[in-house]
């Protein structure tokens, strides 16, 4: 049953070319990174995994009801508070309103222009450019 709605998905994704939000899912060294949802602000809100339970989210100006066509995205990056590598200001989470001192900077360069497609993110902490590198490979109904 599942693997017959992840197929549909697929084959959806592909031939009508519209469908993102919560239904991309890229595998990465990390864990699976989840397109959560489009923001009226433009912003694409993409989820990963962080230690512990919970997920950081990574916003992205302009690719929100973007399927085709995909470039690079600039953004920020959000996770949960620790008790390292905290910012001197907070950051407030666009979609929660939630302050955070644990964010940064994020761009995301799109391998191809459309689904499916591999990405390369750079992340850095703060204000600090993006500098660590992070593969994140589509996951469809045929990679599984």
């Amino acid at each position: 049953m599942i693997r017959t709605v992840l197929t549909a998905v697929a084959f959806g994704g592909v031939s009508a070319g519209g469908l993102a939000a919560a239904d991309e899912v890229w595998s990465t060294e990390i864990g699976d990174v989840i397109y959560e949802i489009d923001l009226e602000n433009g912003m694409a809100v993409l989820s990963y995994p962080t230690d512990g339970e919970d997920r950081g989210r990574a916003y992205l100006s302009g690719l929100a009801g973007v399927y085709t066509d995909r470039t690079g995205y600039d953004g920020i990056w959000i996770e949960p508070q620790s008790d390292e590598g905290l910012c001197e200001v907070g950051m407030v989470a666009p979609d929660s309103g939630e302050p955070s001192m644990n964010w940064g900077r994020v761009r995301v360069v799109f391998v191809d222009p459309d689904f499916p497609s591999t990405f390369v993110a750079m992340r850095g902490d703060c204000f600090d450019e993006p500098t660590e590198m992070l593969v994140a490979r589509p996951v469809t109904a045929f990679s599984q």
